[in-house]
């Protein structure tokens, strides 16, 4: 089973076999004792026995463990003089709530009483009295027993129901003479403290350990589940649709999960900026937790298995692994810190219950740089430092930020984006947030230095000198981001920063402290002339990333300014009001279009075309009130033109017309009435004619004249 997370809970069963074990020492005792000092007695009994034990243990589906307990002892404690050492009684530790607990040798029953463990309400003591056991002598003892289980959520771990169980396997022996095997049905998950190895049988499945744990013999603790025998609620809360699996009859667990997954889920949302990733569709309660002293959240089968307590810190933590595990963070302190630190600002948010671990002592024998701690580590002391320690150092980290600034960093580090790029893109410098990487989005999108915190609990000596020179290398480089305006820094000083490639870094800003003054004079040519940084010119600086490019931007960006302001010149030259003449001239050159396309050309980078657009446009605003002249002029004349010459024909065709009038041409004479035929008037006609002219004429018809 793939466990991404293992939240670290109590251990009763640890507190269980130290105390079983420190006592079976004292139960060894010493039966009887002739003629020998008091004094030599504890040490010929610690040295006078040997034991050989194997231990099986018998799980039903139905709910019922039975257990049988072979153990012989013999006595090596050779008699001296009149002095001999016996035993006549022998203990074991077995469960508090153990039933018919009864113990034979040779085939017949040995009375037992039994003795409460002060220490531990877990166990209690079985011992067995016999007759004494001399120098060389053996005797085997066979116990039998039913483990009981103590109510859910009871102060007792021992748990036995339909279809599950939790209890202590153990048998104490010497080196290589003890052995524990657990049976259970095939269909029953098994877990355990100890490595068991697992053989088929049938219907069964029978996990045996025969390797010492400790100096004592073995123990483990172990746990069976039927993953069928569970009673079901669905809970839908926004996209997510959960199944809650509880043991059977534990309605109070189905409701208590139901209600805080309903109210923490969209607070879970809200804090880490992103939706519900999916991932989980069970949320399971399961006896494991109490046995191996954590819950887990199974990336496999994607569920969530919780103990039997009501938990809100650990159900919301495992619900933040849905966002934070192991493949978008690297380092388990990182994913486990912070699905700790969100976990507990999720009870603050929604006035849950939940105390957060106190900070363990960094001096602890156990204590660990925190970028040690894997997913390996089986030490449980180990494993509570640093479950403790990585909540503490996120806390340190996280801890006062307001919730905006926090979702900010958190949703940053689950995007994978690198601190030094713009919030929210993940076009450059993407990838697993590491303990570095981490740090710096915590400086970078939530202002903190979380130098004194990482060199306390997570780096180990290399580290704490990284961060050395990583101070020095972030003075340099928000020096140059100052002084580059507001333009992000080249790529590859940014990648280089990234990567924590600090000598590399320091090489670039050298060579980049003077770009800088050129990249500001870009902008403020910008901001003087109204026109836009070409996005081509601001790229080609942001995206630079090797010398080659470097040294090309100590050429366009002059090459931009001196074309921003001649664009600028010859547009304002066309744009500025003048006399009618310059206008027209300016309408008939169409220079406010050759302007708008050097403009054009700036805005999409092509400077040499806007260079020569703009000088041109220039060159038209010159010509412009000549070429308006030439035009009014030119109409002037076009206009004379049209008026006189139409005159200038009518008058000739008038001179025409007047020369023919002078200089008849006579076509015929047609002789008037009563004329000679010669054409002659009688006088007497002559003068009628000369006093009708004087009258204005008569109605008569008159002869034509000429033609």
């Amino acid at each position: 089973m793939a466990r991404a997370d293992r939240t670290r809970q109590s251990l009763p069963g640890r507190l269980l076999r130290r105390t079983t074990t420190a006592a079976l020492a004292l139960a060894l005792g010493l039966g009887g004792l002739l003629v020998a000092p008091a004094a030599v007695v504890p040490a010929a009994a610690a040295n006078g026995i040997t034991e050989e034990s194997h231990a099986r243990f018998v799980v039903q589906g139905k709910g019922r463990v039975t257990a049988e307990v072979t153990t012989t002892i013999t006595n090596v404690t050779p008699d001296r003089g009149n002095t001999y050492y016996y035993w006549d009684s022998y203990g074991i530790g077995v469960p508090a709530s153990a039933k018919n607990v009864r113990a034979t040798s040779g085939g017949s029953s040995l009375p037992v009483s039994f003795q409460a463990e002060p220490e531990d309400p877990n166990v209690q003591w079985a011992t067995a009295r016999f007759s004494p056991l001399r120098y060389g002598r053996s005797r085997t003892i066979v116990w039998t027993y039913d483990i009981g289980g103590a109510p859910i959520r009871s102060e007792r771990w021992t748990r036995v129901g339909p279809g599950y169980g939790t209890f202590a396997a153990q048998a104490t022996g010497d080196p290589g003479a003890v052995s524990v095997e657990v049976v259970v049905p095939k269909a029953m998950t098994f877990d355990a403290t100890a490595d068991f190895t697992p053989d088929q049988r049938g219907k069964k499945t029978v996990y045996t350990l025969d390797e010492a744990t400790d100096e004592w013999g073995v123990w483990a603790a172990v746990s069976v589940r039927d993953p069928a025998k569970t009673e079901e609620k669905q809970v839908t809360v926004g996209d997510a649709a959960l199944t809650l699996q509880s043991f059977p009859g534990d309605k109070t667990w189905r409701k208590f999960a139901a209600d805080r997954v309903t109210v923490g889920l969209p607070v879970l949302e809200s804090f880490l900026g992103e939706p519900w990733p999916g991932r989980i569709a069970v949320i399971r309660e399961d006896v494991s937790p109490q046995v191996l002293g954590y819950a887990w959240f199974d990336d496999v089968g994607d569920e969530i298995v919780l103990g039997e307590e009501l938990d809100e810190a650990t159900l919301f933590h495992e619900l933040g692994h849905a966002w934070f595990d192991d493949g978008r963070f690297e380092g388990r302190w990182l994913y486990e810190g912070l699905t700790e630190t969100t976990a507990y600002r999720v009870i603050d948010a929604v006035d849950g219950e939940g105390e957060p671990r106190p900070a363990p002592s960094r001096r602890a024998k156990v204590a660990l740089p925190l970028v040690n701690w894997s997913e390996t580590e089986r030490d449980p002391a180990t494993e509570t430092y640093a479950y403790a320690a990585a909540y503490t150092a996120v806390h340190r980290l996280l801890g006062d930020l307001d919730d905006e600034t926090f979702t900010a960093v958190v949703s940053a580090a689950y995007a994978g984006e690198g601190a030094y790029e713009v919030a929210g893109s993940t076009r450059n410098n993407h990838g697993r947030v590491d303990w570095q990487r981490f740090l710096d989005l915590v400086a970078e999108r939530g202002g903190v230095d979380g130098t004194r915190a990482y060199e306390k609990w997570v780096v180990d000596g290399d580290g704490a000198d990284l961060l050395a020179e990583r101070a020095d290398a972030r003075d340099a480089y928000a020096e140059l981001d100052e002084s580059d305006g507001a333009w992000q820094v080249p790529l590859g000083l940014r990648r280089d920063m990234t990567n924590w490639n600090f000598d590399q870094a320091a090489d670039e800003v050298g060579t980049l402290e003077v770009l800088a003054p050129e990249a500001v004079a870009v902008q403020e040519a910008a901001e003087t002339t109204g026109l836009g940084v070409p996005d081509t010119v601001r790229a080609a600086y942001e995206d630079a990333e090797t010398p080659a490019e470097y040294e090309e931007l100590g050429s366009l960006l002059p090459q931009t300014v001196t074309t921003m302001e001649q664009v600028s010149r010859a547009s304002a030259a066309v744009a500025a009001e003048s006399d009618p003449v310059t206008e027209l001239g300016e309408l008939l050159l169409d220079a406010d279009a050759t302007a708008a396309g050097s403009r054009a050309a700036l805005a999409d980078g092509e400077l040499d075309q806007a260079a020569a657009l703009a000088e041109e446009t220039t060159a038209q605003a010159d010509r412009a009130l000549w070429i308006g002249l030439a035009v009014i002029v030119g109409g002037l004349l076009l206009l004379a033109l049209v008026v006189l010459v139409p005159v200038l024909l009518v008058r000739r065709r008038r001179r025409r017309r007047a020369a023919g009038l002078t200089a008849p041409q006579v076509v015929a004479v047609i002789p008037a009435p009563g004329a000679a035929p010669d054409g002659t008037m009688p006088e007497d006609a002559t003068e009628d004619a000369t006093e009708d002219a004087a009258d204005g004429g008569t109605d008569d018809a008159k002869a034509p004249v000429g033609g």
